[in-house]
């Protein structure tokens, strides 16, 4: 029987085979959209989950209160590790981790690579499971000259020689030991390096860190307990922690799970609200939509061709099928397409994943070795058979044969309300999904267009490494010289990436309870010619002046002189805890966190050479871009050797900010372009369906003088209303949900009525274009054929 099903239906496939190709492209559409989404989500919900322990491992994070609100960062003081281990229960080890200033170059035999790394106390690699290739993991950072190195740094530097005990060189100075190979990191984990190194050389390299208090914030600390079942207790001992030890410092501390970091990043008032795992649900549904999307379109293509398949019902069941074997057959024929469509889809997969891992710059990988991989694709493609084959095996099934052959079958009235329904809920579908598009692409633009205080064009930065420092005055003086460069100036770190900040600024006025996040910058001279930085009043720092070299002076933000409602702010004395400042210039604001959010108050501090973190530098607008770098990159081989020439673009690393946003637009985008083409193979299926039922009606119209025109627009009518019911129904749901989104920036546009109406006339034009087919077609057929036998 089952045989003689597959035999029958495969014959029905072939019979015809237009009608078969878009039921199987819809469904490779939506089971090849399903499966990559759910990959896509996969791959984040799987962060971290390499580690063993993962259950039994938490991060410190920070609680501060300020501004009437409450601040969550995970900086940590250096005292509060080996704290934590003595008092909280229920610890087994904890470490201190620090990966801002661990990377560097890496040297062997001559051989020199810039490398990702992190400074690590020795529990750090037995508290995260990391698999030892070579060496012990309990011993490998033990040693204060040792280093454990992945499987890819280790071919990098010795090729397929032994590792172990090898002397490499970092930074081109300090020699260390390879006391351990690990294998090499994830791309979905948190922790992204090719070395580790221990906790003391970074003391060492700093020596303030040795005696930093209480109040100094700037190591990860992590925490793994012998079981979850005490972290009520832990927490409850850490939150008074800082307070105990530190008189006056009202900050509190709590563990959060480690599992959770990737995805519930988001803290408001002292507690987790979600992050990206808003997003990955907002991908499950989307996956769950257009697969739905595609199922729906294999119904209404289905019963598109109720009346041929009739006359088949009406036959069989005349000569002995019962209704049980009818709706075998039409399900087994829905499931050799559903597997069709799979199989595609699964090879469509593969050729496409290259592209996506490109476009979003990620690894994902299809698991086809693995068991449950398969088991998935194949549960996918029996379910999405069984869902699409339904409605089209009961409906065709319930024909009654004397009324089909004596050609008084007209359909079934009551199904046509449902197509009409499902056809309604993915048009309002494919409206959300278009207004949504338009927005985010909005708010992206918008805060592009807004000034970001600076001037990003010509504008590069170089990293201070090896010997740069002492020698960044004569690197500035050649290519001044050359005409490489108009202006140069040394900055704390990147003016595209924020950094310290504190709450220890005092001014004339300032209320005693009043406490005030700072953030901190450093620069040299020539900062604000540098950088485009507008001066708004006062000076720069300068040569010219011994107090700006001395850590006497400072420079404010425009928001800093507004919130101190100083009379004469430029030769103010103010305090960064109990050392005095005087004002000397203030600038205008500049974007240097998120473009999103409002521009904090910023005090800037003079630094020299050797205490920059890089050189930012004007390129001569007279030179190309090309010949300017070109100098750079020689003057730097010549003055520092060691390291390979690195530059950055200022207005490069500005767009990374808003690489969140644009991803999110390009998966709704691209995602929501499909479902709106999988929805209008549904739709080009129902105006099938409805020419199909009107032909002897429209031979009539036609005998009688109606136009081409007339009939078209008789047939599109009916499926434009079904489309402004869909736009009626999407317009106020997507105006909440995206209110809601846009509510998480600070800096944010409105939601305007022409982004709805836009939405509608892109919608009406897509459903108008895949009707019109239809309706031209019918229109034009000749009544004759029609009405031959009336």
């Amino acid at each position: 029987m089952i045989r003689n099903y597959i035999k029958t239906a495969w014959r029905n496939i072939k019979k015809h085979p237009g009608f078969s190709f878009i039921n199987a492209g819809g469904l490779t559409l939506g089971i090849a959209s399903c499966l990559l989404l759910l990959l896509y989500v996969s791959y984040h919900l799987s962060y971290d989950h390499q580690f063993k322990n993962l259950e039994n491992v938490y991060m410190v994070e920070n609680n501060q209160p300020g501004d009437g609100k409450i601040y969550t960062f995970s900086a940590t003081p250096r005292l509060l590790s080996t704290t934590i281990k003595s008092e909280v229960p229920g610890v087994v080890q904890t470490a201190r981790v620090i990966s801002y200033t661990a990377g560097g170059l890496i040297t062997y035999n001559n051989n020199s690579f810039e490398k990702a790394g992190l400074f690590a106390e020795p529990g750090f690699l037995s508290m995260f499971s990391y698999h030892f290739i070579e060496g012990n993991p309990l011993k490998a950072l033990t040693q204060p000259n040792s280093i454990v190195i992945t499987k890819g740094l280790a071919q990098t530097l010795f090729g397929n020689k032994d590792a172990m005990n090898k002397t490499i060189i970092r930074n081109n100075k300090l020699p260390l030991m390879v006391t351990g190979v690990i294998d090499n990191v994830p791309a979905n984990a948190s922790f992204q390096f090719d070395f580790v190194i221990p906790w003391v050389l970074f003391e060492d390299a700093n020596p303030w860190a040795k005696n930093a208090d209480w109040g100094s914030n700037f190591a990860n600390t992590f925490v793994q307990l012998k079981d979850p079942s005490y972290l009520t207790q832990a927490n409850r001992v850490m939150k008074p922690l800082i307070g105990k030890h530190s008189n006056g410092n009202k900050n509190e501390v709590f563990l959060f799970p480690f599992s959770k970091l990737h995805l519930y990043s988001k803290f408001e008032n002292g507690k987790s609200v979600g992050g990206l795992i808003d997003q990955m649900h907002l991908f499950e549904v989307l996956a769950l939509c257009i697969l739905l999307i595609a199922c729906v379109n294999f119904m209404n293509l289905s019963t598109a061709r109720s009346e041929e398949r009739a006359r088949e019902v009406g036959i069989r069941k005349a000569i002995g099928s019962s209704r049980k074997s009818l709706i075998g057959q039409f399900i087994t024929e829905s499931l050799i397409l559903s597997f069709i469509s799979t199989i595609t889809a699964v090879i469509l997969l593969v050729l496409v994943i290259p592209f996506f891992n490109d476009l979003l710059n990620i690894k994902l990988i299809l698991p086809l070795g693995e068991w449950y991989a398969w088991a998935l694709v194949i549960g996918l493609g029996l379910l999405t058979g069984l869902i699409s084959g339904s409605y089209p095996a009961f409906y065709l099934s319930s024909f009654q044969p004397i009324k089909v052959l004596k050609g008084m079958f007209k359909g079934n009235k009551s199904a046509l309300p449902i197509r009409k329904i499902l056809v309604v809920v993915q048009f309002a579908f494919a409206v959300f999904l278009i207004t949504a598009t338009i927005c985010i692409y909005r708010q992206i633009r918008f805060i592009q267009s807004k000034s970001n205080g600076y001037d990003k064009e010509n504008l590069v930065e170089i990293p201070v490494e090896g010997d740069l420092g002492k020698k960044t005055d004569v690197l500035v003086n050649e290519l001044k010289n050359n005409g490489a460069i108009t202006a140069a100036t040394g900055v704390s770190q990147s003016i595209t990436q924020n950094g310290n900040n504190t709450w220890g600024i005092t001014w004339p006025g300032k209320q005693p309870d009043q406490k005030v996040l700072f953030d901190i910058f450093g620069a040299g001279f020539d900062f604000t010619h540098t950088t485009g930085v507008k001066l708004l009043e006062g000076r720069e720092f300068s040569n010219q002046f011994p107090a700006d070299t001395s850590n006497k002076s400072i420079m404010i933000n425009e928001t800093a002189a507004k919130l101190m409602h100083l009379k004469q702010t430029v030769g103010t004395i103010i305090k960064w805890g109990d050392q005095p400042y005087t004002v000397v210039g203030i600038y205008k604001d500049f974007v240097w966190g998120s473009p999103y959010q409002k521009i904090p108050p910023m005090i800037t501090i003079y630094i020299g050479g050797t205490g920059a973190a890089a050189i930012a530098m004007r390129l001569n607008p007279a030179k190309s871009i090309t010949s300017c770098i070109d100098q750079i990159n020689k003057s730097l081989k010549s003055i520092n050797p060691a390291y390979p020439p690195t530059v950055h673009f200022v207005d490069s690393d500005f767009e990374k900010k808003f690489e969140s946003e644009k991803l999110l637009a390009m998966l709704a985008n691209l995602f929501g372009g499909l479902a709106i083409i999988i929805s209008c193979l549904g739709l080009f299926g129902l105006a099938a369906y409805a020419a199909e039922q009107r032909t002897k009606e429209i031979g009539v119209r036609k005998v009688l003088g109606a136009t081409v025109t007339n009939l078209a627009g008789l047939l599109s009518k009916d499926f434009l209303k079904l489309v402004t019911i869909a736009i009626i129904i999407a317009v106020p749901v997507s105006v909440w949900a995206l209110n809601k989104w846009l509510n998480n920036y600070e800096n944010r546009v409105e939601l305007s009525w022409w982004i709805m109406a836009l939405a509608g006339v892109i919608t009406i034009a897509i459903a108008l274009l895949t009707v019109s087919y239809q309706a031209v077609k019918a229109a034009l057929a000749n009544p004759v054929k029609s009405l031959r036998s009336e």
